[in-house]
């Protein structure tokens, strides 16, 4: 398998990975059981999932034609590491899920250095690379949170080693990650002291950043403070947490969060797109009370307590992508079936 990750996948390989059923894909590709899984083809029957159906939104800046489903690279599949000492990313598996979504639709992926124990870029970068660069979308982020990162020198060492380990020459979307945590001094010291926000903003005009934006966890008064400079830096995009609940309740979920009616609003207003993570509230919207439950069941069989979070979150006309961290294959083909297309 070493061998074939250096290799550009070959079309007998990528017909072979459409015509992967729903039914057989899961049981044998990666052995993962419906009862761990809150998207299980069980909930959503075996309706056959289109490799031609899924909606894209276009992003105004650059033109992208962007998947309304994005792959959230934070919880790639892991397995016992050879040593018997912990666990490691099971790249096989890995490759598997990036392959049957790029063949099912796919095209934006969000990494950072910090996922998956510092792993996921070159985790991501091997799977990636083994297609055509024009056929996905690669997002990471300057995820410099630690005091000993923020120094210019340290910043910028974390900054290029993305490049090297996602195997790429320029990035499609960079983000400054999780602004807001720790307040305007945080954001002073990790990226406006040290000059990291203008050395992104020239890279972007270099072009090896296509699209530049940030995303938002905690203190309100940080995220403001960034839109209210949008007529100066221009931002390409900006990532929030949206979901049913986060929408007028984000309060009552987490203490640092704001409504997402109020994220969104803010965003809608200038013409700046979003991209949506924690569409299931850390998976909360997958596992409903019981009465909950039967009333979706009622109105949709077939489809899953997840999807209607997944419809919810991708219906708002400016948004450019909903993230979802896909584990497990039952996970991909069942937001697969809500995307492909979308019913709002």
């Amino acid at each position: 398998m070493e061998k074939k990750n250096k290799k550009d996948i070959n079309r007998r390989d990528f017909i072979k990975i459409v015509g992967i059923s729903a039914a057989t894909s899961t049981a044998l590709l990666y052995g993962c059981s419906s009862k761990n899984n809150s998207a299980s083809s069980s909930a959503t029957g075996e309706r056959e999932i289109p490799t031609d159906k899924m909606t894209y939104r276009i992003s105004p800046t650059t033109g992208d034609r962007v998947s309304l489903l994005g792959y959230g690279c934070m919880r790639w599949p892991l397995k016992p590491a050879p040593d018997g000492n912990g666990e490691v990313i099971d790249q096989d598996a890995v490759n598997g899920l990036v392959d049957y979504a790029i063949a099912h639709g796919v095209n934006y992926f969000d990494t950072s250095p910090a996922y998956v124990q510092g792993f996921s870029e070159r985790a991501t970068g091997i799977a990636l690379s083994r297609h055509p660069r024009d056929k996905y979308f690669i997002a990471t982020k300057l995820s410099n949170f630690s005091p000993d990162t923020w120094s210019r020198e340290a910043s910028l060492r974390m900054y290029h080693k993305s490049f090297t380990e996602l195997q790429v020459d320029y990035i499609d979307y960079m983000l400054l990650h999780g602004i807001g945590m720790g307040g305007m001094d945080a954001l002073k010291g990790r990226y406006l002291d040290n000059g990291m926000l203008d050395f992104l903003i020239k890279e972007r005009e270099a072009g090896r950043i296509r699209n530049l934006g940030f995303s938002y966890h905690g203190d309100i008064e940080v995220y403001d403070y960034l839109l209210s400079r949008h007529d100066e830096i221009k931002w390409d995009f900006v990532q929030i947490q949206l979901n049913y609940v986060d929408w007028k309740h984000a309060k009552a979920t987490n203490t640092r969060n704001t409504d997402a009616e109020y994220l969104y609003g803010e965003l809608h207003k200038r013409g700046i797109p979003s991209i949506i993570m924690e569409p299931l509230l850390g998976g909360r919207l997958s596992k409903l009370n019981d009465n909950l439950v039967a009333r979706l069941k009622q109105r949709r069989p077939e489809n899953s307590v997840a999807s209607w979070a997944f419809r919810f979150a991708g219906s708002f006309p400016d948004i450019l992508t909903v993230l979802s961290g896909m584990t497990y294959m039952e996970h991909l083909q069942d937001n697969l079936r809500t995307y492909s297309p979308l019913e709002p």
